[in-house]
């Protein structure tokens, strides 16, 4: 006696994407506290930002505001005490340290005030050296040389970061954090430590990367000149953000600092 079997169709599980999927940068609801002494200061209150593909953002507050730890939190370099916090898709919160450090060296560009170069090292080692550092050196050639080129460090590929203007340092700063090809760019007051012409030429050195290469930016600052080259600006005090705004109507950055004062003196 034959036996038909009929194979009833499963029904498709559909998972909803994560949090945060649609962002390369997405902290969410996300607090941070320090002990002073003998007492808590909360750096970040439940603060909460997205930032879109290819978008190049501001974070602007005084000194206390708040914005360094956020970025610090948004790079993995401190855990909050709540909130999550996503980069290209991926939970922070659920790596282990080491998965962390890998993830942060492909994912992550960090780019800081204090350039953060080796001394004993040439401009060209301290650009290529998060490719090594992960083990993709076979990547070097066909990503170092166009870096070069495009932040005119090719004639200085050679040179220590003593012999490097404060400008070329920063440079070679980007250029370290591009190299891995990362899904974001986050920048401690990349121009903190330079003079006014340079800091200038970094600020429009990262707008043209980012319009050119479509790469996702986060700038911290306290400086309007600084701000005014994002396509948006995040307003940051005591440890909350107050608005966002974009930066198209203002014409310079005295505009751009008149509205500031406004809302934080609101």
């Amino acid at each position: 006696m034959a036996v038909s079997l009929v194979s009833e169709a499963q029904p498709q599980s559909s998972q909803p994407p994560p949090p945060g999927a649609a962002f390369p940068v997405c902290v969410e609801g996300a607090t941070k506290s320090f002990r002073q002494g003998t007492s808590k200061v909360e750096a970040i209150r439940n603060v909460s930002l997205s930032v879109a593909s290819g978008e190049f953002v501001a974070i602007m507050g005084a000194s206390g505001s708040g914005k360094s730890t956020l970025l610090h939190v948004t790079a993995g370099l401190t855990w909050p005490d709540s909130g999550q916090v996503f980069v290209d898709g991926a939970d922070l919160s659920t790596m282990s340290d080491g998965q962390l450090t890998r993830f942060r060296r492909r994912k992550i560009g960090l780019v800081f005030q204090a350039f953060n170069l080796i001394p004993s090292l040439t401009a060209e080692d301290n650009i290529t050296l998060p490719l090594l550092a992960d083990g993709q050196s076979a990547k070097l050639e066909e990503r170092l040389q166009p870096l070069l080129n495009r932040l005119g460090l090719t004639p200085r590929r050679h040179h220590r970061p003593d012999a490097l203007s404060g400008g070329e340092q920063q440079r070679v700063a980007i250029a370290r954090a591009l190299i891995t090809d990362p899904a974001v760019v986050l920048a401690d007051e990349p121009t903190g430590s330079l003079d006014s012409v340079s800091g200038q030429n970094i600020c429009q050195l990262l707008q043209e990367l980012c319009a050119e290469q479509k790469r996702t930016i986060v700038v911290v600052t306290h400086e309007p000149a600084v701000a005014r080259w994002a396509k948006r600006v995040v307003v940051m005090k005591d440890g909350q953000v107050l608005t966002e705004f974009p930066t198209a109507s203002f014409n310079n950055p005295h505009a751009l600092a008149a509205h500031y004062q406004d809302i934080v003196n609101a």
